[in-house]
């Protein structure tokens, strides 16, 4: 105790020093009476740009999710059904704008499979659900020379289980974009 004491009164004058030299801190006036979230809220709001989404389109072929949706396909089926069909169209105002914004653009569509047939049926059923897609988006206005087509089979499965729920979920057609530099692209909303 004595120890701390004296160490104390030693450093004393300089904390003394430290205070008279930086000074006390200026006094603030009063602060609002309203509570700092009703009014930080609208203002935030009224000043605050709507964000512009942008896409990010690499040099390898990618899916962009939020933007482009996949479609899905009844068992050892390549017709396109109307959610397929409501899906492909809202896509395809998405690849006119990164189109329009960066030509360059390329685009591949994927059909894929679940794991019940063969392999060799499964690449022809996945070719079958990409030519499908080809084929609307071109119907639709997309430049059928930017679309290709591949069919990865049973290979690329999003769910593993052996049931009908994963399975539907592997039975599905992907859109998927590249550059041939990395770009980004604002969308309209």
């Amino acid at each position: 105790m004595r120890n701390s004491v004296f160490s104390y009164l030693r450093l004393s004058p300089w904390l003394a020093a430290a205070v008279l030299l930086t000074g006390c801190p200026k006094a603030k006036g009063p602060e609002p009476e309203t509570p700092a979230t009703e009014t930080a809220a609208p203002a935030a709001t009224e000043t605050a740009a709507p964000a512009v989404p942008t896409l990010s389109v690499g040099t390898d072929w990618a899916g962009a999710p939020g933007f482009l949706d996949p479609v899905y396909f009844e068992g050892m089926r390549a017709e396109l059904s109307e959610n397929a069909r409501a899906a492909l169209k809202k896509n395809a105002l998405v690849l006119k704008a990164v189109l329009k914004a960066s030509p360059g653009v390329k685009i591949r569509v994927e059909g894929h499979c679940d794991e019940r047939g063969t392999l060799e049926y499964n690449l022809a059923l996945g070719q079958s659900r990409a030519n499908a897609l080809q084929t609307y988006y071109a119907s639709l206005g997309i430049p059928r020379a930017l679309l290709s087509g591949i069919s990865y089979g049973e290979e690329r499965p999003v769910c593993t289980q052996s049931d009908e729920d994963c399975w539907r979920q592997n039975r599905r057609g992907e859109t998927t974009l590249r550059a041939p530099a990395a770009v980004q692209i604002p969308l309209p909303k």
